[in-house]
C-alpha cells in the first residue's frame, strides 16, 4: 500500500525547525492555520508555545492529528533535533506516525505552488557561506540527495536558463527566497511518505 493513500481528509502536523520556526495545520492538502517565524535560534523555547496558538483555534491541548510531518534538513542540526524530538513526543501521546520531509523538499514544493515550471535547484544557505544545494527535474524528481557547495563552484556549472529556489538563491545571482515553509507540505501530500531521520550531508561537486 502506497503510504500516501487515504490522506485526502487527514489533519497533518507539519513542523519545520531547521532554518526558522514554522509550523501548519493541514487537513488533507488545504491549509488551515501556519505560523512561521525566520528565527536562528531559540527554537527550543519558542516551539511549543508556537505550537500552542497553532492549535488554540482547534481544541488547544486536546487537538489531535492524524499524522505529524517534520523537517528532516538539511539546516541547522540543533534547530533539526528540536524539531524532531517534539514530533517523536507528540506522535508517541497522539499515537499517530511520524514521517518526513527534507528541507529543500519543501523548497521546491513552494516554487512549484508559485509557478515555477522545468528544471529547478533549490538552494539554501548554509554554514561557512556555503549552499545546501539539490537538483529538481521537471516533474519533481530529485537529482540525488543535498550536497554542501561553495557558491562559485555552483555557478561554474548553473545554466542560465535554470530556475532556482531557496534562500540561498541570491548568491547565486538569483532572486533571493526565504526559508523553507511548513505550508508548502499542502503539495506533497499526495507523495509518499518518508523516514523521520535527520539528514547528513555530504560535501562535493555535484
Amino acid at each position: 500500500m502506497n503510504l500516501s493513500d487515504g490522506l485526502d481528509c487527514r489533519r497533518i502536523l507539519v513542523i519545520a525547525t531547521g532554518h526558522a520556526l514554522s509550523l501548519a495545520l493541514l487537513d488533507g492538502d488545504q491549509l488551515l492555520a501556519e505560523h512561521h517565524e525566520p528565527i536562528g535560534r531559540g527554537h527550543a523555547e519558542a516551539l511549543m508555545p508556537a505550537l500552542g496558538q497553532l492549535l488554540a483555534a482547534f481544541g488547544g491541548p486536546q487537538t489531535r492529528v492524524d499524522e505529524i510531518i517534520v523537517e528532516t534538513g538539511p539546516g541547522s542540526f540543533t534547530g533539526l533535533r528540536i524539531g524532531l524530538a517534539a514530533a517523536q513526543a507528540l506522535g508517541l501521546a497522539w499515537d499517530v506516525p511520524v514521517h518526513g520531509v527534507r528541507s529543500t523538499q519543501l523548497a521546491e514544493s513552494e516554487a512549484r505552488a508559485g509557478g515555477v515550471e522545468g528544471a529547478l535547484l533549490v538552494a539554501l544557505a548554509a554554514p561557512r557561506g556555503q549552499i545546501w544545494s539539490e537538483w529538481f527535474d521537471e516533474a519533481g524528481v530529485s537529482h540525488g540527495p543535498p550536497i554542501a557547495r561553495m557558491p562559485e563552484d555552483i555557478c561554474l556549472t548553473l545554466p542560465a536558463d535554470i530556475s532556482v529556489a531557496g534562500s540561498a538563491s541570491g548568491l547565486l545571482g538569483r532572486p533571493a527566497g526565504g526559508p523553507p515553509r511548513a505550508a508548502a507540505f499542502c503539495w506533497r501530500v499526495a507523495k509518499p511518505r518518508q523516514p523521520a531521520e535527520l539528514l547528513y550531508v555530504r560535501e562535493g561537486e555535484q
